[in-house]
């Protein structure tokens, strides 16, 4: 009998997807589900009459329902509504990349707001944008900060 490998990570919500993903890919790869989320397992076809074919999709099947469950599992309740109808876990893994991926602007900080939160907002834009190989000068970078 095998051990369960039990992680607590944040539940996704509108707020934390870029950290959760983060950790989601992580649970994932330790888990060994990883692969079949990233497509690179692909889904084999059955073969009529072929029983390999046959326990070869089974096999797919049950890896990938494993990794659907990790994500679905770890997803807040109020957000399961936007990937119920997902058949596969990379399906749903690219639905909350569409959903949740930060399309918003940076803004100014408001009076009142706590400076570690707009840190925090402002790296995560910078990181994203070096993600998509967007280099940023450095002088500029401070400008933007100030």
């Amino acid at each position: 009998m095998s051990v369960a490998k039990v992680s607590c990570i944040d539940s996704l919500s509108r707020d934390n997807y870029d950290t959760w993903k983060i950790q989601m890919r992580a649970l994932l790869v330790r888990n060994d589900h990883w692969s079949y989320v990233s497509g690179e397992i692909k889904q084999p076809r059955i073969d009529d009459g072929d029983e390999a074919s046959t326990r070869a999709v089974e096999a797919w099947t049950k890896g990938d329902s494993k990794a659907m469950s990790d994500i679905i599992l770890s997803i807040s309740p109020s957000e399961i509504k936007q990937v119920k109808n997902c058949n596969t876990s990379k399906e749903l893994w690219q639905k909350l990349e569409g959903i949740y991926q930060s399309t918003r602007t940076l803004q100014r900080m408001e009076e009142g707001q706590d400076i570690r939160c707009h840190l925090n907002s402002f790296f995560d834009a910078v990181d994203k944008l070096n993600d998509m190989d967007v280099e940023i000068n450095a002088d500029l970078l401070a400008i933007m900060l100030l």
